[in-house]
């Protein structure tokens, strides 16, 4: 009796340590087979927009608060393609007359933290902004610095999270989370949601330190330039908390102008406020 009882604990506790390990596999295989397929869908995205040299464009902003407030800001985005670097991204705003002159550049890298520097007109000066810095607002609206960064596919970790159906006419979209690996990132995550027949995006939403949703980032109107690229005729950036809204209308892109290195250099800031 008592060598019975013993066996069945033996072939009882051996029966639960087989079920545990096979658990433990399956859920790491899971959790790899979410990044490869998160990293697959982040690939194509890069892949098919990668080719187009450089465009410019102009924007319109408005920043819209709680209470009926609002604002607008106008401004050119020039963005230089660099194939042995990240690329560079340079904003210079035209009105209202108190932001007339001021420019951003950012110039990403691959695995390495950003460079990026602002002009000031009011007093002619440049500034280099610290890595931590970049998580403030962006001349008083709900995208941040770092937002303004061109997205570069070798700072992030991917993770699969579903697909889903979006656009119109209704498709199934794919949605991933990008997670940083810089250090001073402001965001613990950015979900996005990719629409696959254009490779690009219809949906961000932002997640702050504590995993809670800080904005959402959403895109319409995509057009397509030089028979391969889209770009969005309109981006609305919405916050999470108190329901604040910056839209951009995005007007006269301009693809292959010409843009050169070394026009997107912090000694040309100067250059480009006038």
């Amino acid at each position: 009796m008592f060598k019975l009882t013993q066996f069945k604990q033996t072939q009882c506790a051996f029966i639960i340590s087989s079920l545990l390990a096979a658990s433990t596999t399956m859920a790491n295989t899971s959790t790899t087979d979410k990044a490869a397929r998160g990293s697959e869908i982040a690939s194509s995205v890069d892949r098919h927009d990668a080719g187009f040299e450089d465009y410019v464009v102009t924007g319109k902003m408005t920043v819209k608060r709680p209470g009926g407030i609002s604002a607008t800001r106008e401004f050119e985005m020039n963005t230089l393609e660099l194939r042995d670097d990240g690329d560079k991204r340079l904003v210079v705003f035209s009105q209202p007359r108190d932001l007339a002159g001021f420019v951003s550049l950012t110039h990403t890298h691959p695995s390495a933290p950003d460079d990026q520097w602002i002009f000031l007109p009011a007093t002619s000066r440049s500034k280099r902004l610290a890595s931590r810095d970049k998580t403030g607002s962006f001349a008083g609206s709900e995208f941040a610095y770092e937002d303004i960064a061109t997205w570069e596919l070798s700072n992030y970790h991917y993770e699969f999270i579903q697909d889903e159906p979006c656009g119109e006419p209704v498709t199934t979209c794919h949605t991933i989370a990008n997670i940083p690996k810089y250090t001073y990132s402001g965001y613990e995550k950015l979900v996005e949601t990719i629409d696959p027949r254009i490779w690009q995006p219809v949906r961000i939403v932002y997640f702050d330190r504590q995993g809670r949703e800080l904005k959402r980032l959403e895109f319409f109107d995509y057009q397509e330039y030089e028979g391969k690229h889209w770009r969005p005729g309109r981006i609305v950036m919405t916050n999470a908390h108190d329901g604040s809204e910056s839209e951009i209308l995005w007007q006269n892109y301009r693809f292959k102008t010409g843009l050169r290195d070394a026009d997107l250099r912090e000694a040309r800031l100067e250059y480009w406020s006038r």
